[in-house]
């Protein structure tokens, strides 16, 4: 018997809209609701430690987009990765219906077969809501009024009514021309009345934006209140808790499980006293393993605490301290032990110790710790001085590691290992399809058995990052040239930095300088940046980037992102190197990087983002001064010290050690 309570994942602390609408007669609504109720939201969801986003993909779609059949799949993944919050605007236009959609885009999405005729906005509708009853409670509609064309000037009447477009009076004549107008009205008819007959939050006839702006206002703000109140915000504990939660559901997908293994965890776990180390070369898998088996375990066992550190993943998942505090206040949590966690290092070693023992008593406890070697080489964390030698019985503890000091300590101590080897022939073949299967798309035999029987992919990570690339692929008669050509990369550090001059040639088009910029500031963020933030520093002159200028780059890096609670970081640290030599090989492209992240927020209201990145930028950049100058201000040493009291003292310690400066 345990007072553990079940093992449950918080709930992610993000809300990301997705604006649908057409686009020549909604702009005043599109203005109101991104320049004056959108801040709203986001300052209200900042004060909850929620992280705030909108997708409004108005600006941006270029004609070469829009010709190459680019703005659907577009619009599709972004309400995909919106879900389950979107926002439905319509008056009287049905907006733009393509002329056609590429074959490949019905493969991916099979119901766009049946609605070959509709507009783009009525298949966002489709795909985001009407086709998807879970968005019932956070999908919001509203019909403007109208009435409200009477205010409508002549000159531009057209813009929001369906009437016969000047093309097809000329390939069509008048005649035919008006009666496609007539159909199109008579399909936003239709579209209207489905969305009320569906049932989801529906305002009808607001009167202009501004009557619109207060509708969203009190909706949205509805919805927050209603999903994260005023005393729900997460602690810096259940933050850590989140972010790593975050990476083992990256982890699990598309996962070939090899059986043999997961038995060796099993049998580990109920019957080993010893700890289990697990190795393999890097990018063979040893993460995914250990996120795919904790998924199994936890449904197996879900009275059991299984807690998984993914070290060097979080902006202070590789310092030991943090590590440590943040698994003794997990299990604080867990097994309502009540026990002082100290700041002292001795202290702290010998709580952890003691807590461990503890824990022992009460139940089972499995502790997971990826990636022992990336720990910061500070009071002898890598040769493991914070860890027991001698670990309770009732504690299963597995850590993984490459070469370096970590592991030569524990092969002093003789514990059992596991060795994670390179994936064999068939499994290649059968990941290969089972990727590429999930976009609805295939290889041939003969192409499947090229790139199974390379060396280089017997590394999954390796394999995984070159389907990605070929999925991305649209030219079917150059496909093996492009296979070829990434075959030529023998180890995932220059695969990446192919795959970064591929970003550049396909991606820079609309805005020079988009992957380096991108890139430069997703390596400098400590905890990551939301979408948001990250449009606006790379935006210009106040206005952030467009959406529609960011998404496809976003698409095709999916897989290589990984978002955390919101916030968006690299998702493999061989991206992240590769990041690092091609964009920041100097130390100070690294500072300037850093700066312009401090400067970033040092211009944001106070919030748990500012309080969480901006110091953490100023020590990255040396600027010394300025830290001190931020944690004398009242204010911000007010809140900071209520957020985490420890970052606090840290920072004091890097100021006094790297500057003459005293607090």
């Amino acid at each position: 018997m345990t007072d553990q309570t079940t093992q449950k994942s918080p709930q992610p602390r993000v809300i990301r809209v997705f604006v649908s609408s057409t686009f020549r007669d909604m702009h005043a609504e599109r203005d109101e609701l991104v320049k004056r109720i959108f801040p709203q939201l986001r300052k209200l969801c900042e004060e909850r430690g929620v992280i705030w986003g909108e997708v409004d993909l108005r600006w941006g779609i270029t004609e070469e987009q829009t010709s190459e059949g680019k703005v659907l799949p577009i619009c599709l993944d972004e309400i995909r990765q919106c879900r389950p919050y979107f926002i439905g605007l319509l008056g009287e236009r049905y907006g733009w219906v393509p002329d056609s959609i590429p074959e490949e885009i019905i493969d991916q999405e099979p119901w766009l077969g049946e609605h070959l005729d509709n507009s783009i906005t009525e298949m966002g509708i489709l795909h985001g809501v009407l086709n998807n009853p879970e968005m019932a409670s956070h999908a919001l509609f509203y019909f403007r009024d109208p009435a409200y064309m009477e205010n409508i000037p002549d000159r531009v009447r057209s813009e929001y009514l369906e009437a016969p477009k000047a093309h097809e009076i000329e390939d069509f004549g008048i005649d035919e021309a008006r009666s496609r107008a007539q159909r199109r009205r008579e399909k936003l008819t239709a579209l209207k009345s489905a969305i009320v007959e569906s049932g989801f939050p529906l305002r009808i006839n607001y009167q202009d934006p501004v009557h619109l702006g207060e509708y969203v206002l009190e909706d949205m703000t509805a919805i927050i209140d209603r999903l994260f109140p005023e005393e729900s915000k997460l602690s810096a504990l259940e933050q850590e808790i989140a972010e790593h939660e975050a990476i083992v559901s990256k982890l699990s997908k598309e996962y070939i499980s090899r059986e043999a293994y997961f038995e060796r965890l099993d049998e580990h776990s109920q019957n080993d006293s010893q700890p289990l180390i697990i190795l393999g070369k890097s990018g063979s898998g040893k993460s995914a393993l250990l996120a795919n088996w904790a998924i199994r375990f936890r449904s197996r066992k879900p009275q059991e605490l299984l807690l998984i550190h993914f070290i060097g993943s979080t902006q202070d998942s590789a310092d030991w301290k943090a590590m440590l505090k943040r698994i003794m206040g997990e299990i604080q949590n867990r097994f309502f032990i009540d026990i002082e966690i100290p700041e002292e290092s001795g202290a702290l070693r010998s709580a952890f110790s003691d807590l461990l023992i503890r824990v022992s008593y009460k139940n089972k406890f499995v502790l997971i710790l990826d990636g022992l070697d990336q720990l910061d080489d500070r009071d002898a964390a890598l040769d493991l001085a914070w860890l027991p030698l001698i670990i309770p019985k009732n504690v299963r503890l597995i850590l993984s590691t490459l070469p370096g000091r970590p592991l030569d300590e524990l092969e002093r101590r003789a514990w059992p290992s596991l060795t994670v080897g390179p994936i064999d022939e068939d499994d290649r073949k059968l990941l290969i399809k089972t990727v590429l299967a999930k976009y609805h798309k295939t290889l041939n035999p003969s192409r499947i058995e090229r790139i199974a029987c390379k060396p280089q992919c017997e590394n999954p990570l390796y394999l995984r990052t070159l389907l990605e690339e070929l999925r991305l692929f649209g030219i079917h008669e150059e496909l093996d040239v492009r296979i070829g050509s990434y075959l030529k990369a023998s180890t995932l550090e220059t695969l990446y930095e192919m795959i970064l001059e591929r970003y550049e040639q396909d991606y820079e088009r609309d805005r020079p300088g988009l992957v380096r910029d991108a890139m430069q500031l997703l390596w400098a963020a400590g905890r990551g940046l939301s979408q948001t933030e990250l449009l606006e520093m790379l935006g210009s002159d106040g206005i952030p980037l467009p959406h529609a200028f960011w998404s496809p780059l976003s698409i095709a890096m999916e897989n290589s992102l990984v978002n955390r609670v919101g916030l968006l970081g690299f998702a493999h640290d061989y991206f992240r190197q590769a990041v690092k030599k091609k964009y920041l090989s100097t130390a100070g492209e690294r500072q300037t990087a850093h700066l312009r992240l401090a400067n970033y927020f040092t211009s944001r209201d106070l919030c748990s983002r500012k309080i969480v990145e901006l110091p953490w930028q100023l020590s990255k950049a040396g600027e010394w001064h300025r830290l001190v100058e931020l944690l004398k201000a009242p204010d911000f040493f007010t809140a900071a010290w209520k957020e985490g009291e420890f970052d606090v003292k840290r920072y004091w310690a890097e100021v006094e050690t790297n500057s003459d400066l005293r607090l």
